[in-house]
């Protein structure tokens, strides 16, 4: 796996250099505008998860941007709900039938989405995979993301130590048809297995959905009176697990950790309602999802053959030394510097 530090910096200028910059489109000659295809503008279909997460309507946002950056077509899809399979491949489907160049996507389901990529691949379409993977490597042409093991393992870990090695647990999951779902869980019961005084006495799937991830967490409070912390894999789940902490009047006295870095998160930290959360790397993968699709497109011998993976980032309302990457002034700075003043932050 490549991880993103002085390389991305050389890889971007390759990029730009390849990618003919459409802002000085008067000084460009139009028979090197590489964002033209036989005289057309290259169309580039992006279909994320779901509507109803902040964070995926901010990756759109993002890539949005770019192609507006670079001087492509990108038509956006987003399922209303993230379990919609059906809804997705039809999304695929649709793209081939508009013999769109290039699709940039998150699966729904790791193996569900195979057959449609198949088919679109056979059409001769690049792939992009980005953020939740398609379990066959062989079906896309490269691949961004986060390393969610090591981004749940933080979340643990903060815990653990937060209990000082002492306590009971409890693990709402996410969808565990798709990678970040199973990556996620793999990650936190990795550091809960290095803390024997740690037990994880609860376990439930929120599917990601706040409505699940609250019902989810007034069962373990009931089962488990003495339960001292507990990690929701997403943080729209963080949000219901909140919210059904301070309905149980437990709030106060509980370690509740989050993952994505959603406003709604940020607000929580702030209010002392979540403890922490995990960040991805929302402006990365929403910005080199559309560069690598447009430069697979540009250039029929160029080849991306290692993954992007970027790191993950654990906030806390203040610094504690050996596991904050992040306040959560530093992340509003970076990821939303409008906050306060527009309802997205940036």
């Amino acid at each position: 796996m490549l991880k993103i530090k002085s390389f991305i910096n050389l890889f971007l200028v390759v990029i730009l250099i390849t990618l003919v910059g459409c802002n000085n489109n008067e000084n460009v000659d139009k028979n090197v505008d590489m964002t033209e295809i036989d005289g057309e503008t290259m169309d580039i279909a992006w279909i994320g998860k779901t509507l109803n997460n902040p964070w995926w309507v901010s990756v759109a946002d993002f890539a949005e941007q770019e192609a507006e950056n670079l001087g492509v077509n990108l038509t956006i899809s987003l399922p209303e709900e993230e379990v919609d399979l059906g809804k997705q491949v039809a999304m695929v489907e649709s793209a081939i039938e508009k013999q769109t160049d290039a699709i940039v996507i998150s699966a729904t389901s790791s193996d569900g989405i195979i057959p449609a990529i198949e088919k679109a691949r056979n059409e001769g379409i690049k792939i992009v995979n980005f953020d939740t993977r398609i379990s066959d490597p062989s079906m896309y042409d490269a691949f961004v993301g986060a390393d969610d093991v090591e981004g749940a393992y933080k979340a643990g870990k903060y815990i653990a130590e937060q209990l000082n090695g002492e306590g009971k647990v409890g693990l709402i999951t996410g969808l565990l048809a798709q990678s970040t779902g199973i990556d996620r869980k793999e990650g936190f019961m990795k550091a809960m297995e290095e803390y024997p005084g740690i037990e994880v006495v609860a376990e439930a799937s929120g599917d990601w959905r706040s409505d699940l991830a609250a019902d989810a967490t007034t069962n373990m409070l009931t089962a488990h009176s003495d339960i001292d912390a507990i990690f929701a894999s997403n943080d729209q789940m963080a949000v219901g697990m909140a919210s059904a902490a301070e309905a149980e009047q437990r709030a106060e006295d509980l370690i509740l950790v989050g993952y994505d870095g959603i406003i709604d998160a940020v607000d929580l930290v702030l209010e002392d309602d979540l403890d922490a959360f995990v960040a991805l790397p929302n402006i990365d993968e929403g910005v080199m999802g559309v560069r690598l699709a447009a430069a697979l497109v540009a250039n029929p011998d160029f080849e991306f053959n290692r993954e992007v993976i970027y790191p993950t980032s654990l906030v806390t309302k203040e610094n504690i030394e050996g596991l904050t990457d992040q306040t959560i002034y530093e992340y509003i700075a970076e990821r939303f510097p409008l906050f306060g003043i527009t309802d997205k932050g940036y």
